[in-house]
């Protein structure tokens, strides 16, 4: 064996010498490379061969390795995190094939034995590690001759011209027979038009499922809903995968499981307190998951981020430990994941509310957002305490003119409700009837649900709402049907507000009976007074650290007075205030500009009673 190692030495340092050129103003291999690397591989895979051949003996990958026990395949399935079902499932099926297996032996006619399986969940949820233990299981029963498992996905299988389909599925086949054929999102064969080669692709794969069902075990993979329609798009593919696995959703306490092994494997560790971060960190990523949850995956970029930043830390230490390597800390965290807007702190609420007190005017609201507040707290006490509690409900309309705050107001309420525990988030999604209505059959439908997908677990903001009532043949109705059934579906992730002029809300929730039931809460949104109006104004010019002259003042307060007495019916509001402020310093700039070389510092923060005359003029 000392003289066949020094052979294979020899022989790969030959080899290596005889690589292709590099070249590094290209960093791409020389001209001859891609052919040459081929050959070289081509040669020595010859030379390989014929020395084995003569002296006799066995390629390494051809050596057998005794094969796993069942009872030892079925010791590691047992030691997958969570999968509950699926252990049930795989037990299942190999109790069926251990008893036609025995069947078979003892004359009996047995089942034919049809190990197609469809693997349907979200990834990261361990369907590739299944798929390499059931091929050990198989082995182990004597089912499957090898039990190797070949992985692909479209890219491996389809052509892209006439001819080349076949070719590639037939040998991808080939090399998984007596084995497992693992196909990642099968769906993307079928989501092609007519003209399409995934659909040969399906079709050879149909035919060579049936033809070796003894020597072949195929398993396709892919998010549930896109593998039921693919599954249901051809007859024959349905009928010969009729077994299915559903891959759950790792809960939260099952993502900090993964997370403390893959801890440990790295040699990484944590204090008690950090732990508790993470364990809260990955309760919060299971309960905003989405139909496309990263699981495992999600752990394992978590973990990367982690060491990421310890590496920065650790990078500006002059002497470090080994105890410093292994160790990821509370900083660590708070630098890789937004941990500090996850956890819900007792003085955050006290934060929210006031920064609501700031908000200038709104008496009416503020009062109305404290009564719910008190609401929400008191049946959480009730709750805490065992006492029966009714289940609230959150969608609200608001009322009133534009520029009155109602945007701003949303927001400050998907904040406090996030501190008080009731969404996850508590981001707003702003649309209008542009972002839910589409122009054709059925467009509505998805666009508006996507939108909702975005706002899971905080506030949909539909401003001026009742623009989705039209006629007969609108669309607009589509979409109001879509938001009412996941405001009924999603209740505890998903809070809706309507929003608009008074009297046209009134009729935009007069428009469908479910809109009255499902709105439980009404804002009423005031217009500003003259007061209030200046001191919006003055809180823009203080922001930008601008000085009010006393005539400047004394122009805009009987501008505003005078303004609100008129009673205008769409009056603008804070919008009307913020446009007279940036007209109002255009024109100090254009005064300011004419003698620019001698203006002193003070001059550029003088608001004069010129300059907002002269912006009055341009509204």
């Amino acid at each position: 064996m000392d003289n066949m190692n020094r052979f294979l030495g020899s022989v790969y340092y030959d080899l290596y010498h005889k690589k292709p050129s590099y070249s590094p103003e290209r960093n791409t291999p020389g001209r001859e490379s891609a052919g040459s690397e081929k050959s070289l591989e081509k040669e020595l895979d010859s030379i390989i061969d014929e020395f084995y051949k003569k002296e006799g003996l066995k390629k390494p990958d051809e050596e057998q390795t005794p094969p796993f026990k069942p009872e030892e395949v079925r010791a590691e399935i047992e030691k997958l995190v969570g999968l509950t079902n699926i252990k049930e499932d795989i037990e299942a099926l190999m109790d069926f094939v251990k008893i036609q297996k025995l069947r078979q032996e003892h004359g009996l006619c047995g089942s034919n034995i049809s190990l197609h399986t469809a693997f349907l969940g979200n990834p990261g949820t361990g369907k590739t590690t299944v798929a390499r233990l059931i091929g050990e299981y198989l082995k182990a029963l004597g089912v499957l001759k090898k039990g190797h498992i070949v992985e692909v996905t479209r890219a491996d299988l389809v052509a892209e011209y006439v001819g080349g389909t076949a070719v590639k599925m037939n040998k991808v086949i080939d090399k998984a027979l007596d084995g497992i054929l693992f196909i990642d999102e099968a769906y993307s064969l079928g989501e092609g038009g007519d003209n399409d080669f995934g659909r040969e692709a399906v079709n050879i794969l149909v035919d060579r499922m049936e033809k070796e069902r003894n020597r072949l075990a195929v398993f396709l993979a892919g998010y549930t809903d896109k593998m039921e329609t693919f599954l249901k798009s051809n007859p024959g593919l349905s009928s010969r995968v009729s077994r299915k696995f559903y891959f759950k959703d790792y809960t939260g306490p099952e993502l900090m499981q993964i997370f403390e092994m893959l801890l440990e494997k790295n040699q990484y560790a944590m204090d008690g307190e950090c732990l508790k971060k993470m364990e809260q960190y990955f309760n919060y990523l299971y309960d905003i998951r989405d139909e496309h949850f990263g699981n495992g995956r999600v752990v394992r970029n978590t973990l990367e981020k982690l060491i990421k930043a310890q590496s920065d830390r650790l990078a500006e230490e002059e002497n470090v430990t080994y105890d410093m390597l292994k160790t990821i800390t509370l900083e660590d965290i708070e630098k890789s994941i937004p941990i500090k807007d996850i956890i819900v702190t007792s003085g955050r609420l006290d934060s929210v509310m006031q920064e609501l007190d700031e908000f200038i005017g709104l008496e009416n609201i503020k009062k109305h957002i404290r009564t719910l507040v008190n609401l929400i707290r008191t049946n959480q006490k009730r709750e805490e305490m065992g006492l029966p509690v009714k289940q609230l409900s959150y969608h609200a309309i608001f009322c009133g003119s534009p520029g009155t705050g109602k945007t701003s107001i949303a927001r400050i309420l998907g904040r406090i409700y996030q501190s008080l525990g009731i969404l996850k988030k508590g981001h707003v999604i702003e649309v209008d009837r542009s972002g839910l209505v589409a122009g054709y059959v059925g467009q509505t439908e998805e666009k508006t649900s996507k939108v909702l997908d975005q706002a899971m677990d905080g506030i949909l903001f539909i401003d001026e709402a009742y623009a989705l009532v039209g006629g007969t043949n609108d669309f607009g109705s589509n979409a109001i049907d879509t938001i009412l059934k996941r405001m009924d579906d999603c209740r505890d992730r998903l809070i809706v507000i309507a929003a608009g002029y008074t009297d046209r809300m009134k009729t935009f929730i007069n428009s469908n009976p479910g809109l009255k039931d499902r709105f439980s809460w009404v804002f009423e949104f005031e217009d500003y007074n003259e007061n209030e109006l200046f001191e919006i104004f003055l809180n823009f010019a203080k922001k930008q650290q601008y000085i009010l002259s006393e005539e400047a003042e004394k122009q805009l307060k009987d501008h505003f007075g005078a303004v609100v007495k008129l009673n205008l019916e769409h009056f603008g509001n804070g919008r009307y205030v913020r446009n007279l402020f940036e007209k109002t310093v255009m024109q100090q700039s254009n005064r300011i500009g004419q003698n620019i070389d001698n203006v002193k510092k003070e001059d550029l923060s003088v608001i004069t009673g010129e300059d907002v005359a002269n912006a009055l003029l341009l509204l």
